[in-house]
């Protein structure tokens, strides 16, 4: 008889009873169950993260800058509601503490009663970054606290997000106040090309009334003498003074250029990407910009007139004096008009030196509140502008690394697996003790025992040699050794239920708990972020109420919870042991299936 044959033969013990075509499919099935539910609990956890609950609270008391008032922590409020990244729960301070020491919340995000009043200071010369303040609890999740750190960068996006429409208009300064500094601008620059004009037609007097000198020179005939005596002296001056006269009518030629040039950077360096609130304000900006260069061709235009005349033809006028004999009433005349043409260029010049000078006082004001382009300033501010708030965070219980985070998963699970592996080598009851006089519970103990002393023993290996050689160091050294101690004695009495009921069919039973238990029971990703299947099952299973307390006592956290968590497991271990007696009830009542099992045990 060959290898193979002998192998179908083993597999033909399996006819005869449904009950042990069941076992093959359940072997079958095995890879299947421990493959498909691991990856079926795990597949996108990452994807759910809007189902896990995060308290955020707003302690802001907004700001006031420059007359406007500014709310950034509402306005993150807001932006968080719109964008579900976690399930927002927005409360107040008392409520966030008590749910994340409680395990309600995963984390809770703060926003600081100055938050506000920190988000002006990047309309300043001097930003300071504003803070927000995250805390987090290993004791409710290692895990959890690892996927708020991966998803921080987007919650950072989410508070930029709000922070830059919070300070649009403090960040480059108000827009309405730089809109009406700019009009006022507008308006200087409207009284400089009204100075400019006025210099203009001055001058074209001045030109009128020497031309008239120029013709009523040859109408002098008597008194050249007396009229050259008194003309002279003025003409002289004039002659003195026109080129301080030109000089300031080149200078207010200057001005104007340099004013619609300055103008026309400012708008190229505020208006460069207008957005929807800025368009408006940089289209009247644009039409200021239009008046100043018009304004600038205009005195430009009256300057060259100016300067067309020259020094030299105000002394051929006097000159010409000495030759004028008649018309001398008519010189006077001219003179006078001479006189009050330049007494308006002057007035104009003068009007036009006004202007200037409110038009860049303004303009100064409007350029104080573009950012500093020095490398020095931008070296210190550079980290404001750029990242305008600070996540700061704090964990109430930290667990420092990774595994002493996933210790009370991994605790746990090795309990679990050791009843499986007990109850290969131990009795599930004495026989004994079966066939005797003595009643079903006391059987169920002498059965449950053993195993149940080997546990605590394991327990104690367990814990000291994961203490010692990695360094665990638990918070709560007793309340961590009392609840392996219970977790290793609950395991048991269920493991002893399944081996006892079921014989070898319940060495399934525990490893398919086992499985159930890897992905229900909340011990690596928050049970929030799994399929509904395993969040149904969550609280009924024994090993979500051993990781609980575990996380209590390694890492923190609030005692209450650790007593209730251990409270909930010791139900499963009575009720166990409750069960157990009912079948150790039911062994005594013999039948054909007891006497020949449909499979081995």
């Amino acid at each position: 008889m060959n290898s193979v044959r002998l192998a179908f033969l083993e597999l033909r013990r399996f006819r005869g009873h449904p009950l042990r075509y069941a076992a093959l499919v359940v072997i079958l099935l095995i890879p299947l169950l421990y493959g498909g539910l691991y990856l079926w609990f795990s597949w996108d956890p990452y994807g759910n993260t809007d189902r896990m609950p995060v308290a955020v609270v707003n302690n802001d008391t907004g700001a006031t800058v420059e007359g406007e008032d500014i709310d950034g922590g509402q306005q993150l409020v807001d932006q968080l509601d719109a964008a579900r990244v976690m399930d927002w729960h927005f409360v107040d301070a008392q409520e966030a503490d008590r749910g994340l020491r409680e395990g309600d919340y995963y984390l809770t995000i703060t926003v600081p009663q100055d938050f506000s009043e920190t988000l002006s200071t990047l309309a300043t010369g001097a930003p300071d970054q504003a803070r927000i303040h995250i805390h987090t609890n290993d004791a409710n999740n290692y895990v959890a606290g690892i996927m708020a750190q991966t998803l921080e960068l987007e919650l950072q996006n989410q508070i930029n997000t709000a922070v830059y429409v919070t300070v649009a208009k403090t960040a480059l300064g108000d827009i309405h106040e730089l809109k009406v500094g700019l009009t006022e601008a507008a308006e200087g620059a409207d009284q400089l090309a009204e100075g400019a004009g006025a210099a203009q037609q001055g001058a074209a007097e001045l030109e009128t009334g020497l031309s008239e000198l120029t013709d009523g020179s040859g109408q002098v005939a008597t008194g050249v003498a007396e009229v050259t005596d008194t003309l002279l002296p003025i003409l002289g001056t004039l002659s003195e003074d026109w080129p301080a006269i030109q000089a300031a009518s080149g200078q207010a030629s200057d001005i104007t250029g340099r004013a619609a040039n300055d103008l026309g950077e400012v708008h190229d360096v505020l208006c460069a990407e207008p957005d929807d609130d800025t368009e408006a304000a940089c289209a009247t900006f644009a039409d200021v910009v239009d008046e100043a260069q018009e304004v600038n061709e205009e005195v430009s235009a009256g300057d060259q007139r100016v300067q067309s005349i020259s020094s030299g033809d105000l002394d051929q006028r006097a000159g010409d004096l000495d030759a004028l004999a008649e018309g001398a009433d008519a010189v006077h005349a001219g003179l006078q008009e001479a006189t009050g043409g330049a007494s308006q260029l002057g007035s104009g010049l003068g009007e036009l030196d006004a202007g200037a000078n409110e038009l860049a006082s303004e303009l100064h004001g409007a350029a104080d509140r573009v950012p500093s382009t020095d490398p020095a300033d931008n070296a210190d501010n550079a980290e404001a502008y750029g990242n305008p708030v600070l996540m700061q965070e704090t964990n109430l219980n930290p667990a420092d690394n990774y595994g002493r985070g996933m210790a009370p998963f991994f605790l746990a699970i090795a309990l679990w697996v050791f009843g499986l592996v007990a109850f290969k080598l131990l009795r599930t009851y004495n026989p004994r003790a079966l066939a005797g006089r003595l009643a079903a519970f006391p059987v169920v103990v002498t059965g449950w025992l053993p195993a149940s002393i080997m546990a605590l023993g394991a327990a104690l290996v367990l814990y000291l040699t994961v203490d010692l050689s990695l360094g665990l160091a638990p918070v709560n050294v007793a309340g961590t050794l009392g609840v392996l101690a219970v977790t290793a004695l609950v395991f048991t009495a269920i493991a002893h239920l399944f081996r006892l009921a079921a014989g070898s069919t319940g060495e399934v039973l525990i490893l398919v708990g086992l499985m159930l238990q890897l992905t229900s029971a909340g011990g690596l990703f928050p049970v929030e972020t799994t399929p509904g299947f395993f969040q149904a099952l969550h609280p009924f299973m024994p090993m979500t109420y051993s990781v609980d307390a575990l996380r209590v006592t390694i890492t923190g956290g609030e005692s209450d919870a650790a007593w209730q968590a251990m409270g909930t497991l010791s139900l499963f271990g009575i009720g166990a042991l409750a069960l157990s007696t009912l079948v150790v009830m039911g062994f005594r009542r013999w039948s054909i299936d007891r006497l020949k099992p449909s499979l081995a045990t």
